[in-house]
């Protein structure tokens, strides 16, 4: 996650602190979507039924810094 973590610092930088956490939020959205359809699309052979729990986790991680950028403000 430390490619979003300097992403963070340099839209706060550039735009504030809430525009900034925004921004990234919404990039780590975008880039959760891109994720998702391409697992949706990996997944639809039959003969992958379950999806790997290694993907699943890297979801969850994205959600977890995503929520924590929302809710953080910024000491400085």
């Amino acid at each position: 996650m430390t490619e979003y973590k300097n992403l963070l610092e340099d839209q706060i930088f550039m735009k504030g602190d809430t525009e900034g956490r925004i921004g990234t939020a919404l990039t780590i959205l975008t880039d959760m979507l891109i994720d998702l359809n391409a697992l949706e699309i990996y997944y639809q052979k039959p003969s992958s039924k379950e999806l790997s729990p290694r993907e699943i986790e890297k979801l969850r991680e994205k959600i977890a810094h995503l929520k924590l950028i929302l809710q953080t403000k910024s000491d400085g």
